[in-house]
């Protein structure tokens, strides 16, 4: 190698670096929303399937629908159920069960925001759940 080449391989590799661990750490913040998404989704599905199975709209209901979404959120910190509709007695509808949680990008949001430019995945995760009821 001659002398002038000496430093070349620090440079590079100085260059590449920051690059590289935006990728790696890209790829984990990406992969603790899917996470987080697909917990969601599994949850409020099993506060719908609850809500079609516990069919009267009392309150003791509407606590057990919200436990066993919550249930299905495991992993999940901060998570909250909402019942948004219950089965009635009578009449054939539809059940549904939001859960939303927060989330915060650990290393995307801050790397967007300190080269100028605002992250445009930001707030809750939200997933809801449907079932109809008596069918």
């Amino acid at each position: 190698m001659a002398r002038t080449e000496r430093g070349a391989s620090a440079v590079e590799f100085a260059i590449v670096l920051p690059v590289l661990f935006l990728v790696i750490a890209g790829v984990v913040d990406f992969g603790r929303y899917f996470f987080t998404q697909i917990q969601l989704t599994n949850a409020s599905r099993e506060g719908a399937r609850a809500a079609v199975v516990l069919p009267s709209p009392a309150a003791s209901d509407l606590t057990a629908i919200t436990q066993r979404a919550l249930a299905g959120a495991a992993g999940v910190p901060g998570a909250a159920a909402t019942v948004v509709a219950s089965c009635p007695a009578a009449s054939p509808s539809n059940a549904t069960v939001r859960v939303t949680a927060p989330f915060d990008w650990i290393v995307m949001g801050p790397a967007i925001r300190m080269v100028g430019g605002s992250w445009g995945i930001s707030g809750p995760v939200v997933a809801n759940g449907v079932m109809r009821c008596g069918g």
